[in-house]
């Protein structure tokens, strides 16, 4: 039925997943890799990630805090 609307939907979709993985410099399972490096996360994206962590443990303890309130209070 999908054939009847798209006579060549499996070409595109290869067209499609072709040029994405080209986008995001993606190669293939099967290419072989000298030597895999691990990425090094820059310094300013590390402040990022601490203060993003610290924020949202505070918020999480700001609403169990809250939480705590509201159920002891109808106690």
């Amino acid at each position: 039925m999908i054939e009847t609307h798209a006579t060549n939907l499996a070409e595109s979709i290869r067209i499609l997943v072709h040029s994405s993985d080209e986008k995001h410099h993606r190669r293939a399972a099967s290419a072989k890799v000298a030597k895999i490096q691990p990425k090094r996360q820059f310094p300013d994206r590390e402040i990022r990630e601490k203060r993003t962590f610290w924020a949202m443990l505070a918020f999480g303890l700001l609403l169990g805090g809250l939480e705590l309130f509201i159920v002891l209070h109808y106690l």
